[in-house]
């Protein structure tokens, strides 16, 4: 599917949602650790539940941090006050993943999709960027006013380039006016990125009070929304996550540079829509697949032996390329990791 159809739906979620709260957590560590040691190996997952959070993971550094903290202020600064209590079962990375690693091979098996379509939204189709979009204002709006709590989620149905249902669901506090309140983030959230006339229906909490949130309210995971990292569910997507890895792990480089790849041959009108699929065997550098689909079959052979003369898919190379070991991957674990262009893997290579 190259994304062609007239309607579909997507959704984002809101920073407090607790499976992007542990995503958070998990990049905040990740970039402590390549702070100090930009060749540290780190792969670092969350688990909240009630006031109890539970980080595991595989780390190789020559450095130490001290993530219960990191990630006590992470919580915090998302707008949770009250305390955490954290188990840490982070563990040192073995030896035989370690020196497969450090040889600059893959480390895992893996598969990944990179994509982008001819559009004015990032490459992206719409209501991929607007849904995320609109979840960074909420968010925004809620650090600036103090009028409601972090944990929320919003989907949106589009039917022929138009928003047909925008539902927005938000934490609030208990006795709080819905009507007043969906009226404030209307016009100052939503309205600032999409006319409300031109969206048919909007459901604001529907059928529901949203006072408890957070892990009071549902148990979160990293990497529990990858259709959400990735591209709304309207294509494919690699089965790893992306929060808490290091760019040595190719399932989150290796999709950062199919990205890459599928931008530049849509940005240099080679195709309107592209799919790149990369795939890796544990203890090889070189991918064993690159494929490449577009909109136009016909070409598609001759696009791939093109994008493999110009790209380099070893892993060494891809974080070489998009300077991954400085990079700072807190921002990437809200709103998608494709829809802000400032991103090294959101620059297009000429062709």
């Amino acid at each position: 599917m190259l994304v062609n159809s007239l309607c579909y739906t997507v959704e984002s979620v809101l920073q407090g949602h607790p499976d992007k709260v542990c995503d958070q957590i998990a990049d905040a560590i990740l970039d402590a650790f390549l702070q100090l040691d930009d060749n540290a190996k780190v792969a670092v997952e969350c688990l909240g539940c009630g006031h109890n959070l539970v980080l595991a993971g595989e780390v190789s550094a020559i450095t130490k941090i001290d993530a219960q903290n990191i990630a006590q202020e992470v919580y915090h600064d998302i707008g949770y006050l009250e305390p955490l209590h954290i188990a840490s079962y982070i563990q040192g990375q073995s030896t035989q993943l370690r020196r497969v690693v450090d040889s600059g091979a893959a480390g895992d098996q893996a598969i990944m999709y990179g994509f982008a379509c001819k559009s004015d939204f990032n490459f992206l189709p719409y209501g991929v960027l607007v849904a995320n979009t609109i979840a960074k204002s909420i968010d925004t709006l809620r650090h600036r006013t103090h009028l409601f709590l972090p944990d929320g989620k919003l989907q949106i149905s589009v039917r022929d380039g138009m928003i047909e249902t925008l539902v927005v669901s938000v934490q609030h506090l208990s006795g709080v006016n819905i009507e007043s309140l969906r009226r404030t983030i209307m016009e100052n959230a939503i309205k600032p990125i999409v006319s409300p006339e031109s969206i048919k229906t909007v459901l604001f909490n529907h059928n529901s009070s949203f006072v408890a949130g957070g892990f009071a309210n549902d148990t979160g995971l990293s990497g529990r929304k990858l259709a959400i990292d990735n591209y709304g569910g309207l294509v494919p997507h690699g089965g790893g996550s992306f929060s808490g890895k290091d760019p040595s792990k190719v399932d989150r480089s290796g999709a950062y540079m199919a990205r890459l790849v599928a931008k530049s041959i849509v940005a240099n009108g080679l195709a309107d829509s592209c799919i790149v699929a990369l795939a890796y065997v544990f203890g090889e550098a070189e991918p064993v697949m690159v494929q490449l689909r577009t909109n136009n079959p016909g070409h598609d052979e001759k696009l791939t032996l093109l994008v493999n003369e110009q790209f380099d898919f070893r892993p060494l190379a891809i974080a070489e390329r998009l300077d991954l070991r400085h990079t700072r991957f807190l921002p990437t674990a809200t709103y998608g990791h494709f829809t802000d262009a400032t991103y090294p893997w959101e620059r297009t290579v000429s062709l």
